[in-house]
């Protein structure tokens, strides 16, 4: 009768702990569970586009400032908000003429974001 007794408990043991560790490691898949980020990226690094990418996963609905600069001069300053968790893609038309280093900044309350690029 007591191995009957001990069989039963580890098995509802075992059936607790995989149910609890399942739980904890669904939260840790979420990237936005308890955490605050944004990430800014160029669409494709490889070619000379300008085409930018922001995605936001700071758990609310927040306005990003970008400024394009070519070469440090400021070609470029606007304002978007991006939903919580939405990706918002950024096509800017910008004339290059020659080779030339760009640089988008963008900044939300208290976060700074840049990323350059030589376009040739």
């Amino acid at each position: 009768m007591s191995s009957k007794i001990i069989i039963i408990a580890t098995i509802i043991f075992l059936i607790v702990s995989f149910s609890v560790l399942f739980v904890i490691e669904t939260k840790n898949h979420d990237y936005d569970y308890k955490k605050s980020w944004s990430v800014v990226y160029f669409e494709n690094p490889r070619d000379n586009s300008l085409d930018f990418t922001i995605e936001n996963h700071e758990g609310e609905k927040s306005e990003y400032n970008y400024e394009i600069s070519i070469d440090e001069k400021k070609i470029s300053d606007n304002k978007i908000e991006i939903e919580k968790g939405a990706v918002q893609k950024i096509y800017p038309i910008i004339d290059l003429e020659k080779s030339a280093r760009v640089t988008i900044e963008v900044t939300a309350d208290d976060l700074k974001y840049r990323i350059y690029k030589n376009i040739q």
